[in-house]
């Protein structure tokens, strides 16, 4: 039987699940299993422990559609395989790009560009959603002509390749969802258990697809969505409307049964505002809701740090205010220092780019100094970098030794004679000294680069340009080095850095063990390599 439970108020159709499922606890029916969108579910996990008790978990679970493979996969006894990750797949395509080369027109330039690689991987991520394999591309160019019947070709082309690979070493994580559907096929799991789903505004035709399979087999699936008529024409709910028709579709087609359950609406402190919020104009008079203007971005914040102050000194705690912010990048800095100041203390959430942090910044630098033949440039920016072996002051005195007499390439492997004042100057007791200080913290501090330049110079295929870079990490203690600075961060309270710095290891080292399986056999330039 497939249920809905539609309404305008998804905190009520949110509740409803959540009691239908506490009421199946009471009575010892086991199980069940909530569907919830991934970011929704630690939330959903708390809520359904306040709803049904603390033995929900003996009964209930709260599963993604990820995370239902995983579950699936530990019924069946089949392990359901490793999968790329962002970086992982960027490779995978490089790798089928690269096999492809001599066919490639449109999208000739490919392999070279990491940027266009990450948007031909989105555009796969697309259609893996869609369920558009690579015999549709292949059909749409037929009926086609021009420019767009060769891309389509062409992309035809890349997503067998690339699957071909996929299948050969770690699973694109789309393919998750097809393993899935053919696992529940073949098994009992959907009749054993009885599926709550709930927080989707819509589905992907994958998701679609095992919900469909779940509506066949499952003794009753409920599905809560967030709309005021199934196939609805309003702006606010006419995604939710379309889902609700699509999931009906399905299980006619299938025979199963449907129930359809309306939520009634009921006046809440903004209900007025929500009523326009999508349609209409929202009214200006509401008692809940407060409109600020300020003169600026600080102004704004300082008004926000005080209504967040007020509430806690009525007995709100931290943990309950949310700060919603449109631009983050122009907000940051100025929220961090006013809420510093306030003694406000605020989690930022997001995600952020991996090349803007300065100690990966600091394996690129060594990376280009390496490959460019020693630069100075090069240098001297992996030796000011946040990971430099040198103290700042020694990094000063080198840079100026390197200016001064124009050290690029081998001459930095040379034992420096030069007299570090400069041209002209008499040699002292003291100059000597200060000579054999430099080209010690020279040596010390650029014998791991010297060595890195070799390596990748005599490194033929790519797994020996890995081995290169990790030993290179490993020279220069690259992890305990990170978790000394994760530790000094979060000394000073700076918790969120330490947490980054924490990851940014498995991270790197995750990039080049999948560079390694995936394209470990293959020749690429080290220019192309590091980018």
């Amino acid at each position: 039987m497939l249920k809905l439970v539609i309404g305008t108020d998804w905190v009520a159709v949110r509740d409803t699940i959540l009691s239908r499922i506490a009421s199946d606890v009471s009575a010892g029916l086991g199980g069940r299993i909530l569907m919830v969108p991934e970011l929704i579910s630690h939330d959903m996990e708390r809520r359904l422990c306040i709803a049904a008790g603390d033995t929900a978990s003996r009964y209930a679970q709260v599963l993604s559609f990820s995370r239902l493979v995983n579950r699936v996969s530990d019924h069946i006894g089949i392990s359901a395989g490793a999968c790329l990750d962002g970086g992982g797949r960027v490779v995978a395509m490089a790798a089928a790009a690269r096999q492809l080369h001599s066919q490639l027109k449109a999208y000739a330039a490919v392999e070279t560009k990491p940027e266009f690689l990450t948007e031909l991987v989105d555009a796969v991520d697309e259609l893996k959603r869609c369920c558009i394999t690579p015999e549709d591309l292949r059909f749409a160019s037929r009926q086609t002509q021009g420019t767009l019947a060769q891309k389509l070709e062409e992309l035809s082309l890349l997503l067998s390749a690339y699957d071909g690979l996929c299948i050969h070493g770690k699973r694109d994580p789309r393919d998750q969802m097809n393993w899935l559907l053919e696992q529940l096929h073949d098994s009992d799991f959907g009749e054993n258990h009885v599926f709550y789903i709930d927080g989707f505004p819509d589905f992907t035709r994958q998701h679609l697809a095992v919900l469909e399979q779940l509506i066949k087999t499952s003794p009753q699936v409920t599905v809560g969505l967030n709309c005021d008529t199934v196939d609805s024409k309003a702006l606010a709910f006419d995604k939710a409307g379309a889902t609700a028709a699509e999931l009906i579709k399905c299980a006619r087609s299938a025979g199963v049964e449907v129930q359809i359950e309306t939520l009634s609406n009921e006046e809440g402190a903004l209900s007025s505002v929500c009523g326009g919020l999508f349609q209409g104009g929202i009214p200006q008079n509401v008692g809940q809701l407060h409109v600020f203007t300020a003169q600026s971005a600080s102004d704004e914040v300082q008004a926000v740090a005080q209504r967040i102050m007020a509430l806690v000194r009525s007995g709100c705690r931290f943990r309950d205010i949310g700060v919603v912010c449109a631009d983050m990048g122009s907000y940051a800095d100025i929220i961090h220092l006013i809420f510093h100041r306030c003694g406000i203390p605020a989690y930022q959430s997001g995600v952020e780019d991996i090349l803007l942090s300065p100690v990966i910044a600091t394996v690129l630098c060594a990376l280009d100094a390496a490959i460019g033949g020693l630069e100075q440039a090069d240098v001297l920016r992996y030796l000011r970098s946040i990971l430099s072996p040198l103290q700042p002051d020694q990094s000063d005195l080198i840079e100026n030794y390197a200016i001064v007499w124009g050290i690029r390439g081998s001459r930095w492997k040379d034992v420096w004679i030069w007299h570090p004042d400069g041209l002209g100057e008499m040699e002292t007791e003291d100059s000597m000294q200060r000579l054999a200080d430099l080209n010690n913290w020279k040596d010390a501090a650029l014998q791991p680069l010297f060595l890195l330049q070799s390596e990748l110079k005599n490194a033929v295929r790519l797994s020996e340009q890995v081995a290169a870079l990790l030993a290179f990490l490993e020279r220069i203690d690259f992890s305990h080095r990170l978790s000394e600075l994760a530790d000094e961060l979060d000394s000073v309270g700076d918790n969120r850095s330490a947490q980054i710095l924490n990851q940014l290891w498995e991270i790197l080292l995750g990039a080049l063990e999948q560079m390694h399986d995936v394209l470990a056999d293959t020749a690429w330039e080290p220019d192309v390599f590091k980018r």
